[in-house]
């Protein structure tokens, strides 16, 4: 890039003076150019005419010329005290650094070994075919040379190459493989052709196999380019149309039964990751066909944030399918309505380390009718932890993930698949844990056939009312009542039984039979029963594989029954447990602060009952994780039924983990939970009948008369890495907000005293000056932030202002972290001291390599010493508008970014080699300056590197047609002119009055919207930037040599015209 080119000297300044040479024209031998101010007389055969603009610098912006050749030698200038690096100053910023470092190793750490779900997962075994189709080329989309699309088939089960059942479309995620889907297809191929493929009476009510379809993105990084992630939904839409013209030939080669059936009209879409935000994406899109899709399952999508938003684009499209998708489910329109798309999104916890699983909450834009979002850990029969891979291949998730696609298959009607609450209730059965609150009236049971049973002496099996009833392997099978009464309102039931060796009904006495025997009406009651991991002392997981049967009945679903009757078939050995309980004085609610249980936790003691439930509403941050401590000493866990187990839950998603086997030992449990993600608009509010916080509920043994002790303590080590993983944007938006703002504090000097303070010394000046006033109004922001969301519908501030305090600093709404921006401006003060450290060594270092470079080869070609003012402009000139031309046409901007990063990096090292040794001011302010601008332009890195990866991955597949959103001028245009402009040696000038007014104004106001949006619009940063830059080319221009006669011209063109007004 020859014309950001630093090798090439300058034409429009001179060279700056050396050190240990005397001042021409100078009588005072030994005063060296470093250490008095002169005035520089060069021979020239011009003759100066009067009030020429020959002078480089103009006085505001060049030291003064000594008094007379006889003063004494003027003191060199430096930097006001506040700028000076004490021995205080120095040790503030190595404890800054140290606790800094320190910071980041403790969040490492936690995040990647602490408070993290054991994964219990097994791997699923497949044998994939991938059949490429062909057909789908470019006459069907413009996409084909980029893109791929295969048809999986499984070895030995899926005997035909052509699709004939009901296709599924898989969407790979960031950097995901076509292949990805083979553990999904395998076991649903598997699962129907054990079950369900020779069930003639379900092939004639619709079922058929699934058809995975599974598309080639050669591992596109769709995380970080909106755009590729547009194409990718436009590319899938031309492939559900390709699809689905499959179907009307291949049919007629597959089951006789098939031709009965309608073709299909859409597609059921698996989306893994980014994958389900292409989906979302898809229904945006100009060639989406209405109706075309039902169903989306995600695995571990990010549907709430961008997790990486340093692209404009791709923030944008978050915004707009958000948008898009809370309309949808109100509109009439056809081509907008998405009153018949279900989404049920599936993540897997605290073991994804790729995204974070508050993200994959589809609450705030997907009414409950249509779907909802699950974790593993709450998934019956899978009860794990998944990672952000594992997710499509754990065995346990798979094979419920199988079976439930199959169960909405009904290949009748035209979508192929159930209608919307038929899909809810097959989705809600298979992946729910069935422990949600229910309606209470009875309408969530299901009711068997009357029956009769005539009971010989009815009082030997009817339980006197508030006895529980324990059946044990040495008690007699048969049936007991249990009595509704006033003293409670429900009945809690617990074994270990199989499904078959018990049964429970409602029952109403009818009269006698003979004087000894009742005839008793009874009616089976289903769908309240639910499997429950077990706990005894030799399960230490809960994805063990043994299970419990847990259900809990209200009295008031008992309406028009007697009793409950529980009846036991004797058809092997365990438990079986039945209590009355009062739901009231069995739920224990916790009022206690955020803050008090961050000082003294919370204690608990349990009275014996099969089944409580704790409530905590403060506990609901997804930031803070806790130890629990379980203890009941005096019941020892072989004496007893089973071990005490716990299911913590909360009521913004179906999150829920099973802890098994407590109180059996000193060992503290991890509790985390997720929950509402930063920057969510619908805040929760203790108005809100939801708002329950953490909800833990415990079953014990009720045999042993012990209590059940419970302590429950912040775990802060654990809680750094979740703080950490959720507030990393902060970082990068931050270190720019400390970057210009020191950049200020340096002006600031410069301007007042011609001393231009290095990067340390302007940050002790913000140390001293700008932190403190910073600090407490950022406080005070981040405190109105979280109260605001406490009282927004009744606070009149925000009907007045325009702020949206949902959409800035960090998105926080929970005044126990109102300290959070504070934390994070001290954390990234400490990393900038750091990077600047680092940053100076480097190019220390690179200077000595440099200077002893030129010492063994001090004329070579890149020296370009003999070149002429104006050919060097014309080279740059040219080099300058073929980047222009490249970046319009080929290029991302992102890479002429980089580019200018590196030749600004060797102007530095160039500016360090002539500045040497040597103390004169000119050249050792140009060097901060330029250091300084280097530390700004590594702050801003992260907002170019990943499009520019993304542009370098796309040659590599052979797809070079450029990017759309990434080839404006304007973006990299100030940059590229800036940079060039450092190379022939400028420095900023010096300013006063409005311009300075200006600069400061520019340089803070970016610093307040730094602080306001950069977190949330991280992307709007680097835009912002080009700002500051714009203004500081104005100002380097206007004292450039061509900026003094463009002045001039204008004022000589403009003069004229005023004289003529004014005749």
């Amino acid at each position: 890039m020859s014309a950001l080119s630093p090798l090439s000297d300058s034409a429009d300044e001179d060279p700056l003076p050396s050190s240990g040479k005397t001042t021409k024209g100078s009588s005072t031998p030994g005063v060296t150019s470093a250490t008095v101010p002169h005035l520089r007389i060069d021979e020239s055969p011009l003759v100066l005419r009067p009030n020429s603009s020959s002078s480089r610098s103009s006085p505001s912006t060049s030291p003064s010329p000594p008094s007379s050749p006889n003063s004494r030698t003027a003191p060199a200038p430096t930097a006001p005290p506040l700028y000076r690096l004490t021995l205080t100053s120095r040790v503030v910023s190595l404890l800054s650094i140290l606790l800094s470092c320190i910071a980041l190793l403790v969040i490492l750490d936690s995040f990647t070994h602490h408070q993290r779900d054991a994964n219990g997962c097994q791997p699923t075994h497949a044998r994939p075919v991938y059949i490429r189709q062909e057909g789908f080329d470019s006459e069907m989309t413009r996409f084909a040379s980029k893109y791929a699309l295969y048809l999986y088939r499984e070895q030995d089960i899926d005997v035909s190459d052509q699709p004939t059942g009901v296709p599924v479309l898989f969407i790979p995620g960031h950097a995901g493989s076509y292949k990805q889907i083979r553990a999904i297809a395998a076991e649903t191929a598997s699962y129907y052709y054990h079950h369900y493929a020779s069930a003639l009476d379900l092939q004639d009510r619709g079922m058929r196999t699934l058809d995975f379809f599974t598309i080639d993105s050669h591992e596109e990084f769709s995380a970080l380019h909106g755009q590729s992630l547009l194409e990718q939904a436009e590319y899938l839409n031309d492939a559900i149309d390709y699809i689905l013209k499959l179907y009307p030939n291949s049919r007629k080669t597959g089951l006789r039964m098939s031709e009965k059936f309608p073709d299909p009209s859409s597609v059921i879409i698996i989306g893994h990751s980014m994958g389900g935000v292409v989906a979302r994406t898809m229904f945006t899109l100009h060639n989406y066909q209405p109706g075309s899709i039902n169903t989306i399952i995600t695995l571990s999508t990010p549907h709430l944030l961008p997790p990486a938003p340093f692209d404009w684009k791709i923030s944008k499209i978050y915004d707009d399918i958000h948008q898009f998708w809370i309309d949808g489910y109100t509109s009439d329109n056809p081509r907008t309505s998405l009153k018949d798309v279900t989404l049920f999104s599936i993540t897997g916890g605290t073991l994804d380390n790729i995204v974070c699983s508050d993200s994959a909450n589809v609450g705030t834009f997907l009414p409950s009718s249509n779907g909802f979002t699950v974790f593993t850990t709450a998934i019956p029969h899978v009860w794990t932890g998944t990672d952000h891979l594992s997710v499509l291949s754990c065995n346990q998730l798979v094979r419920v993930l199988a079976k439930s696609m199959l169960d909405l298959v009904d290949a009748t009607r035209v979508s192929q698949t159930k209608p919307v609450h038929e899909r809810m209730h097959v989705m809600q059965k298979a992946f729910l844990s069935g422990l949600e609150d229910r309606a209470g009236d009875g309408s969530d049971l299901s009711l068997g056939p009357g029956r009769h049973l005539d009971i010989l002496h009815l009082e030997d099996r009817l339980l006197p009312a508030g006895m529980r009833l324990i059946v044990s392997s040495d008690i007699d099978a048969g049936i007991t009542f249990l009595p509704t009464y006033e003293g409670a309102d429900a009945f809690s039931i617990l074994t270990d039984y199989d499904p078959d060796q018990f049964e429970l009904l409602g029952c109403t006495r009818e009269g006698r039979v003979r004087a000894d025997t009742e005839r008793i009406a009874c009616r089976s009651i289903a769908g309240v029963a639910v499997d429950v991991p077990s706990s005894t002392p030799y399960d230490e997981q809960p994805f063990s594989g043994r299970t419990f049967t847990f259900a809990s009945i209200l009295f008031e679903e008992l309406r028009g029954h007697e009793w409950l009757a529980v009846m036991d078939h004797g058809k092997g050995s365990g438990f079986l447990v039945v209590e009355p309980y009062s739901t009231m004085d069995h739920t224990h609610r916790i009022d206690k602060s955020m803050l008090g249980i961050a000082l003294k936790g919370v204690h608990l003691s349990l009275e014996p009952s099969l089944f409580s439930t704790v409530v905590i509403p403060a506990i609901e941050n997804p930031m803070l994780a806790y130890h629990l401590k379980v203890s009941r000493p005096s019941c020892q866990a072989q004496d007893n039924l089973f071990a005490p187990f716990l299911r913590q839950s909360i009521s913004s998603m179906h999150e829920s983990k099973f802890y098994v086997n407590l109180a059996g030992d000193e060992d503290e449990t991890d509790v985390s939970l997720h929950g509402r993600t930063a920057f969510s608009s619908n805040a929760i509010s203790p108005r809100d009948h939801d708002h329950q916080g953490l909800s833990m509920q415990i079953w014990m043994d009720p045999t042993c008369p012990q209590p059940l002790e419970i302590d429950l303590a912040i775990d802060w080590y654990g809680s750094a890495g979740r703080l950490g993983f959720r507030n990393g944007m902060m970082l990068a938006a931050f270190a720019i907000v400390l970057v210009v703002s020191i950049f200020a504090a340096q002006v600031q000097c410069y301007n007042k005293t011609g001393v231009f303070p290095h990067f340390g010394q302007g940050l002790a000046f913000c140390i001293r000056r700008t932190l403190p006033v910073m600090i407490p109004i950022v406080a005070l922001c981040s405190i109105y932030q979280c109260v605001s969301m406490e009282t927004l519908p009744l606070d009149p501030l925000d009907v007045d202002l325009v702020i949206p305090w949902h959409d800035i600093l960090a998105g926080n709404t929970d005044p126990f972290f109102w300290w959070l921006p504070v934390a994070g401006l001290a954390v990234i003060t400490g990393i900038m001291s750091l990077i600047w450290i680092m940053v100076d060594s480097a190019l220390q270092g690179c200077a000595i390599i440099t200077k002893q470079a030129q010492l063994m080869w001090p004329s070579h070609w890149w020296s370009r010493k003999n070149e002429k003012p104006d050919q060097r402009f014309q080279r740059r000139a040219a080099t300058t508008l073929v980047l222009f031309v490249l970046v319009a046409t080929c290029i991302p901007y992102q890479f002429v970014f980089v580019v200018a990063f590196l030749v600004h990096i060797i102007t530095c090292v160039h500016a360090k080699v002539r500045l040497g040794k040597s103390e004169n001011q000119s050249a050792i302010n140009r060097y901060h300056y330029l250091q300084s601008i280097l530390l700004l332009l590594i702050t801003l890195l992260p907002f170019n590197l990943p499009i520019l990866v993304v542009w370098i991955r796309n040659l590599s597949v052979y797809w070079f047609v450029p990017f759309s959103s990434d080839h404006s001028v304007f973006a990299i245009a100030p940059y590229m002119l800036y940079v060039e402009l450092l190379t022939g040696r400028k420095m900023l000038p010096r300013t006063s009055g409005i311009s300075s007014l200006v600069t400061y104004l520019v340089l803070y106001g970016m610093v307040v919207y730094a602080f306001l949006y950069g977190i949330k619009y991280t992307h709007s940063l680097y835009f912002s930037s080009n700002v500051l830059i714009i203004w500081l080319l104005f100002l380097h221009g206007r004292q450039s040599h061509h900026g003094r006669k463009a002045t001039r011209y204008l004022l000589d063109h403009l003069h004229p015209f005023k004289s003529k007004k004014h005749s």
